[in-house]
């Protein structure tokens, strides 16, 4: 679950980097005091990743940096993600914080602050905790030596759906709906049907093709769905969303069989068999099983 290429941290980096759905959600969600002084205008997305060997199995960091209060005060806001609940989310954010700080030193430029941003959704309840509610009984002498510092918290199941549905961003709009009910069963996803066809016609008519291509490899991969579970859906949308759809469908099951096929000539390959029976059992060309033995190897490496 904590692998950074799974679909929905996957599905979160490719939306989230999208400046307009960012700057939607800042204007959507954040608190007004923030949203007044943070100067949407100049917000602008930071390509460097200051993931380290040690963060970079857990943190899909999306970085953005503006001005602040009118001032050039530069403001680095870190978009992450959580598909499930993490017990200790300072430390890691922590440790990203000062992999931002020694960059800026070693770039010798004046330090940013770096306001943590976590989006969660998914089963579990996530319940904020300040940093020093990590040391319960402690002395009050020790507190002026606990770093502090907090985090701003959008749990996506306490946003009412019917807020989503009109936020002003329609990629917004989609991504934060299929973030927030991506665990839901089928019967529950499918409420919402009328929702996912509406916003899918409307994602076509804007020519939004490559987006909606990224909806449909997120809901292929992640929600556990078939395209018969989905057919009330497609019933309503337009030719152009169904083909789009059942092209990702096709691409899908070829590497499922691909796996598949992977994995049986793999164990027959274990077991000494040799390679010209193999293909000849499989109907292959003897190429494709050398192919499938140079991975084998390289993956034992």
């Amino acid at each position: 679950m904590n692998q950074i290429n799974n679909p929905h941290d996957k599905f979160f980096k490719e939306t989230f980097s999208r400046l307009e759905i960012a700057q939607s959600f800042i204007e959507e969600v954040f608190p007004p005091d923030l949203l007044e002084r943070l100067n949407l205008s100049a917000l602008k997305r930071v390509n460097d990743s200051f993931t380290d060997e040690e963060l970079e199995e857990y943190m899909a960091d999306i970085v953005y940096q503006t001005e602040y209060a009118g001032q050039k005060t530069l403001v680095t806001l870190l978009f992450e993600h959580k598909s499930y609940v993490q017990k200790y989310p300072h430390l890691q954010l922590l440790q990203y914080i000062l992999n931002v700080w020694k960059e800026e030193r070693k770039q010798r430029k004046k330090l940013s602050v770096v306001i943590p941003i976590i989006i969660h959704h998914g089963e579990g309840k996530w319940k904020y905790k300040s940093m020093k509610s990590y040391f319960k009984g402690l002395h009050p002498s020790l507190d002026r030596f606990i770093p502090d510092f907090d985090y701003l918290l959008f749990t996506l199941d306490k946003i009412d759906d019917n807020q989503i549905a009109n936020f002003q961003n329609l990629l917004l709009s989609v991504t934060t709906m299929l973030l927030k009910h991506s665990h839901d069963k089928e019967d529950e996803f499918m409420k919402l049907s009328s929702f996912w066809a509406e916003r899918l016609n409307r994602l076509d008519a804007d020519k939004q093709l490559e987006f909606i291509t990224t909806v449909f490899l997120y809901i292929e991969n992640a929600l556990n769905l078939t395209q018969e579970d989905l057919n009330p859906i497609f019933t309503e949308v337009s030719t152009n969303v169904n083909d789009i759809a059942m092209t990702i469908a096709d691409q899908i099951s070829e590497r499922v069989r691909e796996e598949n096929t992977f994995n049986h000539v793999k164990a027959l390959i274990e077991k000494g068999l040799d390679a010209t029976f193999i293909a000849d059992a499989f109907k292959l060309p003897i190429q494709k099983i050398e192919e499938y033995i140079k991975r084998i190897k390289s993956s034992s490496n």
